[in-house]
C-alpha cells in the first residue's frame, strides 16, 4: 500500500489533530527524523508536525524501529481508515500482533520481556524508552517463507543476482525480490530449480498463488514434485539418502553435499535395452524360486480364491505369506500344506511392506540361495495354471520380468504419449521409447508389480536390497506407487536391469483395467484384477458380461469362487453400478440436479446415469445457435419416428421444430443436462468439447461427427495451422465414434482430417443437408418452405447472386478491401444483369468486414441469423462468388455457375490452412486472382456452359458425390442405428477388439 494513499484519505490537516497525540507518545524521534530527512531540517519545519502531516504519506519513518511504508503495506485496513499509522499501532496495533517493522516482533518482545506485565505495556515504547538502555535484546519478525527457503538452503543469491543484474542494481535483497516479484516473472533462484518448469508441471501451484520454491520446500519434494529437468527428487533420495525417512530434503542434500561427492542428481538417459539381453537361468537344473506373497482380507479371511493361488504358485516356488492385518483364528491354517511360512500384522505399508516384512524373516542371505524371487499380491483372481507362464519366461533371457507392463497412471491419463491406441511391441519399447519415457515430468512407465519375478543380478543388487528394506508407510496412494511400483521400476532400468514382460507389448493404458483386458486373456493372460469388476474405477462400460467374456476366453475359469468373493467383499448396488455403466439398465436417479453442474461433478454424474440407444440428442452450432444442417436434416429425418426420444438442445436462441416424442431444451440447464446424460447418441458439427460444452464420456455414449461441409480447406489434424495443437485435436477426434463423408475422396480427406480415427470410421453416407438441395420443395420442412417466399418476395424477379467467403484467422486484416472503383463496376455489373448481391459470410467471422464494405450495393443479409437454412439460398440463387469456402462443392448439386476470387491464393493456401485439392484441378469455374480477372469472369458467368464445360462439371461432382439423391440423411440413420443395435454405446475399447 503506498503511503500517499493513506495520507488521500485524511480530511484536511490545517489543525494538525495528530500532533499533540504522536507527542505524549514519547518516541517520536526528533532529532533522529531531522538527521534522516534532511530537507525537513532545511525546511525549518518542526519534525512531528512535518511526519503529522505530510511524512507518514512519504512513508518516512518517525523513530526507530517503526517503518511507516511496512506498516501500511502489512495492513491496508490501517490505510483504507485513514488512521496514522504510528498512532494506530501504538493504540491498537501491538494488541493485535500487528508489527512495527520487520525489525521487531511484538510477540517475542511480549513475551520474553513483559510476560509478567499482564499485556498492559505497549513493546515499542517500553523497548525504545528503557528496554533498549537496559540492553534488552529484539528479534526480527518472523517470515516463515523466508525461513523455510534459507534453511532448504536453496535459494543461491550469488546466483540470483549474477543472472539477474537489474536485481543487484536495486540492492534489493535478492530472496525478497524472489517471493515479491522474481517467481511471478519466471526468475530462476539457483541452478537446480526452474520456476518456469515447477509451475507448468504443477497447475495447481500456480492455480494457488503458492510462491514455488516455498511449495518444494514445504511439501513438494515429499509429494516427488522434480525441481528441474536436472533433478529427480525419488532417484536421488533412494539411491543416496534413507528411502524410508522424510527428514532430508533431497535437493538440500544434492545441493550441500552431494553435488561435491560426485553424486548423480537424475537418472541416466541413455537407458535402452537390446532384445535378448539379460540373466539366464541355469540349464542344468530346475529353477529354484522364492515367492512372497502379500494379503489382505477386510473379513479376516482366507479366501477360496487365495488358497487355489497360493496351490498353484506352491508347485513353482517355496511361498511365504504375509496379511497386512489381523486374521481370523484358524484362517492361516488353510495356507499351511502350501507354504513355508504364513503370518499376519497390521503393518500399513500395503503389499510392497508384506514383502520387505517376508523379506526381514527371512534374510538376504537365504533369498540369495534361489534363482528367482516373486512378489505376488491377491488383487487378482487365479483363471488358469501358471505352466505356460513360466515355461515362457524361463526361456528367456532376463534380470526381472512380470505379466505386463502399462504406461500411465489417472493423473497422466492425458498425457500425449498415453494416448496410444494399439499395443506396441515390447521389443521396441525396450530398444527405443524407454529414453522418450525419461523426459517427462512424471515418470509413468512400471511392469506391473502384482506379479513381478527378479533374478539373480537384481537380488545381488545391493540397491535393490536397500529399497525393500527401506520401504515405509506412505501419505498417499500416489506417493506409493511413485515410489515402489513405478519407482522400482525405473530404478531397476536404469541400473541397466534388462527386463521382459510375459505379455509381448505394451498394450494401451493400464489395459488390466479396461476392455483391453480381455484380449489380454488371448494371449494366456492368467489372471483377473478384482479392481477391475468391484471399483472400474476408469469407467469401462458393460462390464455385466464379464463372466460369459472370460468363459470364452478361458473356459475352465472357477468363476463362482470368483463371485462369492465378490458378493462377500463389495456393496451389491455399487457392484451392479460398476458393471452396467453406459447401458439403461443402471438404476435411473430420475431428476435433474438443483443447479448445472461443472466440469467433474459432470463426469460424475454422466458416468452414473443410465444410457439409452433411442435417445438422440442434437447440439445447436456452437457458434451461429441455430439448428440447421446436417444435424437438421438427420432430425428431420427420425422425427415422426415416435421409438426414438429426439432432444434439440438449445443455446441463447429459440429453436422450433415439430414431430414426435422430441424435447426442446437449453443446453445449459439441469434439465438439457439431464438429457445430455442419458442421450446414447450425440450428433455434433464441430467437435466434442465445443459442441457439448461438458465433458461427455465418449466411452458411453455414441458421438457421431456430422461435419457441417464437405472440406476443400485442410481441416483439422491435416491443417497448417493446427500442427502446434496435434495432441488437442486428436483427443477431441479421438471421442468421435465415426464421422460422415461424402465419396471415396472425400472420405480419404476427412480419414486424414479427423486422426487418429481410421477410414473405417468415416461413413461414406453423403452429406444429410444436401437432402434440402435435392429434395422436392413440397417435402421440405415448412420452416424451410417459408424461407423460400422469403427470398422470393426479397428479390422480387431479380437474379441472387450469393458471396460466401470463408473464414480467416486474422478476421479483418485479412478481408479483400474493394475499391471505390471497383464497387461502382460491381454495381453497374448487378444492374445490367438484373440481380442482387446476398452476402454470407462465415458463421465463425465475427469482424463482418464485407457487409459493411458492400453495403453501397444494396447487398440482401444472409446472415445464419435470417437464414439459417443455407440450402435454400443455393435452390433460391443464380450463381455463386465464394473464395476459398467449402460452399462451391454443396453447390456443384445444383449446376449452377460459380466463381473463385482467390486473391490471396498463395498466402491462405500456403501458410493459413493448405487445402487438400488443388482449387484450380477442382472448382467449378473460373479461379481469379485479381479483381481484373473476377470482372472479366463476371461478365459470362451467366453465358450457357458449352459441353466441354458441363463435362467437366460432371467429372468434379464425380470426385464429391458418390451419392446423389435426397437419402443421406436415411444413410446416416441406418449406421447409427447398426452401430448401436450391434456394437452398442461408447467408444470401443480398440479397433478391431471385440465389442457388444
Amino acid at each position: 500500500m503506498n503511503p500517499a494513499a493513506w495520507f488521500r484519505r485524511r480530511p484536511g490537516v490545517a489543525r494538525h489533530p495528530d500532533v499533540a497525540a504522536i507527542e505524549r507518545l514519547g518516541i517520536f524521534d526528533r532529532e533522529g527524523y531531522l538527521r534522516r530527512y534532511p530537507d525537513v531540517a532545511a525546511a525549518g519545519i518542526d519534525p512531528v508536525l512535518h511526519y503529522a502531516t505530510s511524512g507518514a504519506r512519504e512513508g518516512r519513518r518517525p523513530c526507530d524501529y517503526f517503518d511507516t511504508g511496512w506498516y501500511l503495506d502489512r495492513n491496508p485496513d490501517v490505510a483504507e481508515a485513514g488512521i496514522n499509522p504510528l498512532l494506530h499501532f501504538c493504540a491498537q496495533g501491538w494488541k493485535e500482533s500487528r508489527h512495527p517493522s520487520r525489525e521487531f516482533d511484538v510477540d517475542w518482545y511480549l513475551q520474553t520481556h513483559l510476560a509478567g506485565a499482564g499485556g498492559q505495556v505497549n513493546p515499542l515504547v517500553h523497548y525504545l524508552t528503557e528496554g533498549r538502555a537496559r540492553g534488552l535484546e529484539v528479534r526480527p519478525v518472523r517470515d516463515p517463507v523466508v525461513e523455510a527457503i534459507r534453511n532448504a538452503g536453496l535459494f543461491d543469491d550469488a546466483f540470483y543476482l549474477a543472472c539477474h543484474p537489474d536485481v543487484a542494481a536495486g540492492g534489493q535483497d535478492p530472496l525478497e525480490h524472489y517471493l515479491a516479484h522474481g517467481a511471478a516473472e519466471g526468475r530462476n533462484p539457483s541452478e537446480w530449480f526452474d520456476t518456469r518448469y515447477y509451475l507448468r508441471n504443477n497447475p495447481d501451484v500456480a492455480r494457488d498463488g503458492v510462491n514455488p520454491l516455498y511449495h518444494f520446500v514445504e511439501m513438494g519434494w515429499k509429494e516427488l514434485r522434480n525441481p528441474s529437468r536436472e533433478f529427480d527428487v525419488w532417484w536421488y533420495w533412494a539411491s543416496y539418502l534413507d528411502p524410508a525417512s522424510e527428514r532430508i530434503n533431497p535437493l538440500s542434500h544434492f545441493v550441500a553435499e552431494g553435488l561435491a561427492l560426485g553424486h548423480q542428481p537424475r537418472p541416466p538417459r541413455a537407458v535402452a535395452q537390446l532384445p535378448g539381453t539379460g540373466h539366464r537361468h541355469p540349464a542344468d537344473r530346475p529353477v529354484r524360486r522364492l515367492c512372497l506373497f502379500a494379503g489382505y482380507d477386510r473379513d479376516g479371511l482366507v479366501d477360496d480364491y487365495v488358497v487355489a493361488y497360493v496351490r498353484e504358485l506352491a508347485r513353482f516356488a517355496d511361498v511365504y505369506y504375509m496379511a497386512d492385518g489381523e486374521m481370523q483364528p484358524g484362517q492361516l491354517e488353510r495356507l499351511a500344506p502350501y507354504v513355508k511360512g504364513a503370518w499376519a500384522e497390521r503393518h500399513g505399508k500395503y503389499d510392497f511392506g508384506s514383502y520387505s516384512e517376508l523379506v526381514a524373516r527371512i534374510g538376504w542371505d537365504a533369498i540369495g540361495g534361489y534363482d528367482e524371487l516373486l512378489f505376488v499380491n491377491d488383487s487378482c483372481y487365479l483363471l488358469r495354471g501358471l505352466d505356460d507362464v513360466f515355461a515362457r519366461m524361463d526361456a528367456r533371457p532376463c534380470d526381472w520380468w512380470g505379466l505386463q507392463a502399462t504406461k500411465g497412471i489417472a493423473a497422466t491419463r492425458r498425457k500425449a504419449s498415453n494416448r496410444f491406441r494399439m499395443p506396441i511391441p515390447m521389443d521396441t519399447v525396450r530398444a527405443g521409447m524407454l529414453e522418450s519415457f525419461e523426459r517427462e515430468y512424471t515418470y509413468d512407465f512400471l511392469v506391473g508389480s502384482y506379479f513381478v519375478a527378479y533374478r539373480r543380478p537384481v537380488l545381488e543388487d545391493a540397491a535393490f536390497r536397500r529399497l525393500i528394506d527401506g520401504i515405509a508407510p506412505q501419505a498417499s496412494k500416489r506417493n506409493l506407487i511413485l515410489k515402489y511400483e513405478i519407482g522400482l521400476t525405473r530404478h531397476l532400468i536404469a541400473r541397466g536391469h534388462a527386463f521382459d514382460t510375459f505379455i509381448g507389448a505394451l498394450y494401451p493404458f493400464h489395459p488390466v483395467y479396461t476392455n483391453w483386458y480381455f484380449r489380454l486373456l488371448d494371449e494366456g493372460f492368467p489372471l483377473l484384477k478384482r479392481y477391475l469388476l468391484s471399483e472400474n474405477h476408469y469407467a469401462v462400460p458393460r462390464l455385466y458380461r464379464w463372466a460369459e467374456r472370460v468363459l470364452q476366453k478361458v473356459p475352465g475359469a472357477d468363476i463362482e469362487t470368483i463371485q462369492r468373493n465378490l458378493d462377500r467383499v463389495v456393496d451389491p448396488e455399487r457392484l451392479r453400478t460398476n458393471l452396467f455403466l453406459g447401458t439403461s439398465r443402471l438404476p435411473d436417479d430420475a431428476p435433474p440436479a438443483d443447479e448445472v453442474l461443472e466440469g467433474e461433478a459432470f463426469a460424475a454424474a454422466d458416468r452414473l446415469a443410465p444410457k439409452y440407444e433411442d435417445w438422440w440428442a442434437f447440439p445447436v452450432c456452437a457458434f451461429s445457435h441455430v439448428f440447421s444442417g446436417n444435424e437438421r436434416a438427420v432430425f428431420e429425418e427420425v422425427k415422426d419416428d415416435p421409438r426414438i426420444r429426439k432432444i434439440v438442445l438449445t443455446l441463447d436462441r429459440p429453436v422450433e421444430v415439430d414431430g414426435i416424442n422430441v424435447e426442446v431444451l437449453p443446453l445449459k440447464s439441469p434439465l438439457g443436462q439431464h438429457r445430455l446424460m442419458r442421450a446414447g447418441n450425440i450428433f455434433i458439427k464441430h467437435s466434442p468439447t465445443r459442441n457439448l460444452v461438458y465433458p461427455v464420456a465418449s466411452d458411453l455414449h455414441n458421438i457421431i461427427n456430422l461435419w457441417h461441409g464437405i472440406p476443400f480447406k485442410r481441416i483439422g489434424y491435416a491443417s497448417e495451422d493446427m500442427q502446434g495443437r496435434l495432441d488437442r485435436i486428436a483427443d477431441q477426434h479421438l471421442r468421435c465414434r465415426a464421422v460422415i463423408s461424402s465419396s471415396k475422396v472425400d472420405t480419404m480427406a476427412m480419414a486424414s482430417a479427423f486422426y487418429p480415427l481410421s477410414i473405417n470410421e468415416v461413413w461414406n453416407t453423403g452429406l444429410p443437408r444436401n437432402d434440402f438441395i435435392l429434395r422436392d420443395v413440397e417435402r421440405l420442412p415448412a420452416d424451410m418452405r417459408a424461407q423460400l417466399a422469403m427470398l422470393e418476395e426479397l428479390l422480387a424477379g431479380r437474379r441472387l447472386v450469393l458471396f460466401m467467403p470463408t473464414f480467416r484467422n486474422d478476421q479483418e486484416d485479412a478481408y479483400y478491401r474493394f475499391t471505390d472503383e471497383q464497387k461502382r463496376f460491381l454495381r453497374g455489373w448487378l444492374e445490367r444483369h438484373e440481380a442482387v448481391l446476398g452476402v454470407r459470410e462465415h458463421m465463425a467471422d465475427e469482424a463482418r468486414t464485407y457487409s459493411s464494405q458492400l453495403s453501397g450495393l444494396g447487398p440482401l443479409d444472409l446472415s445464419d441469423a435470417r437464414f439459417p437454412n443455407v440450402e435454400m439460398l443455393y435452390r433460391a440463387s443464380s450463381a455463386l462468388i465464394t473464395d476459398y469456402s467449402s460452399c462451391f462443392i454443396d453447390y456443384m448439386l445444383t449446376g449452377k455457375p460459380a466463381v473463385s476470387f482467390a486473391y490471396d491464393h498463395d498466402r491462405y493456401l500456403g501458410v493459413e490452412r493448405g487445402a487438400f485439392y488443388d482449387l484450380d484441378f477442382v472448382f467449378p469455374g473460373p479461379v481469379c486472382r485479381s479483381f481484373d480477372e473476377l470482372a472479366n469472369a463476371l461478365e459470362s458467368l451467366f453465358d450457357p456452359p458449352n459441353d466441354v464445360e458441363r463435362a467437366a462439371l460432371a467429372w468434379k461432382r464425380r470426385l464429391f458425390f458418390d451419392h446423389v439423391d435426397d437419402r443421406n440423411a436415411a444413410r446416416v440413420v441406418e449406421r447409427v442405428k447398426q452401430l448401436s443395435d450391434c456394437e452398442g454405446l461408447g467408444m470401443p475399447p480398440v479397433g478391431t477388439m471385440e465389442r457388444k
